[in-house]
């Protein structure tokens, strides 16, 4: 069997992102494109090679045997195409700089290490110089410099940054599984009138936005405690002290996470990058970040989950 290997090659990109991200609509939103184009390429290719790469697992996909035998190829042709563009664009200095990244502490369990490794992969002998902590801490070392890229929620527009949007991720309520509220699919802010709300301190990007939430719904927000992470916070909820407005996360002991019915129950993760252009290492990575971050990020989440 001949096989166009040229057209089989101009495919490979959508391979990698739909094998990274596990569904097409995402895939699609990544790629910057139509989702039935993304649909035709991964048809096109299984015909290219006599055989399907990738079929319907629930709501998802999943590659066939073969998609999975050429995934790893694929991986390594795009990132060789990748590496040839870099060495002939960028200044070898790139491996050998330092990225100074500050994050939101909750970042740090997932995203940021997902992020960092990716990029080393293609440039092993970058540093990087890490900083964790609130929102408004992140922020503050953005604007002074002590920091070039800042990974948080909600990031705002400031002159001489670029940001980069990642994901947005859904806000739920955290019960303790006796709650009322802990047998339903989600509940307002009203119903939860009565309940303390264990918070995090001021500062806290999370803190400002259960603020937002409560003072739209007209409720009057009942603080019980206020935490410095969201591990705490959730032990709280775990004793029957509260309930707590978190990212989105699996049952685990006693706290069961239930939807909040509000519209500004999610926040946007975002990477914020101050004048990319006077280094090129920060440079390298503010463009790894806009070609593959959101697909990176998804794919770690997707995997913790």
């Amino acid at each position: 069997m001949s096989v166009d290997r040229r057209a089989v090659a101009a495919l490979l990109p959508v391979l990698v992102t739909v094998a990274e991200v596990g569904q097409v609509t995402t895939a699609a939103a990544v790629l910057g494109l139509p989702q039935p184009t993304v649909s035709r390429a991964l048809a096109r290719l299984g015909t290219l090679l006599g055989t399907p790469v990738v079929e319907r697992q629930g709501r998802g996909i999943a590659l066939t045997a073969a998609g999975r035998a050429l995934l790893p190829h694929a991986r390594d042709a795009v990132a060789a195409l990748d590496r040839g563009v870099d060495v002939v664009t960028r200044s070898t200095l790139v491996g050998h700089g330092t990225v100074a990244l500050t994050f939101q502490t909750l970042l740090g369990e997932v995203v940021v290490p997902a992020l960092i490794r990716r990029f080393r992969d293609q440039w092993p002998g970058v540093g990087f110089d890490l900083s964790q902590g609130a929102r408004a801490k992140c922020l503050d070392e953005l604007e002074a410099g002590r920091a070039t890229v800042a990974l948080v929620a909600s990031p705002p527009d400031q002159p001489g940054v670029s940001t980069t949007v990642l994901y947005d991720e859904p806000l739920v309520v955290a019960v303790h599984r006796t709650h009322p509220a802990a047998a339903t699919a989600s509940v307002t802010v009203d119903a939860l009138a009565g309940d303390d709300v264990i918070v995090l301190k001021t500062g806290f990007g999370l803190r400002g936005r259960v603020e937002e939430i409560w003072a739209d719904a007209g409720a009057d927000l009942r603080v019980g405690f206020e935490a410095e992470d969201v591990h705490t916070a959730r032990g709280l909820v775990a004793a029957g002290l509260g309930v707590a407005v978190l990212p989105a996360f699996a049952p685990e002991g006693d706290v069961v996470p239930v939807g909040l019915d509000h519209p500004q129950a999610q926040r946007t993760i975002g990477a914020m990058v101050r004048n990319p252009a006077h280094d090129p290492t920060v440079t390298a990575f503010e463009e790894f970040v806009a070609r593959s971050g959101r697909s990176v990020a998804l794919a770690a989440l997707n995997r913790r989950s």
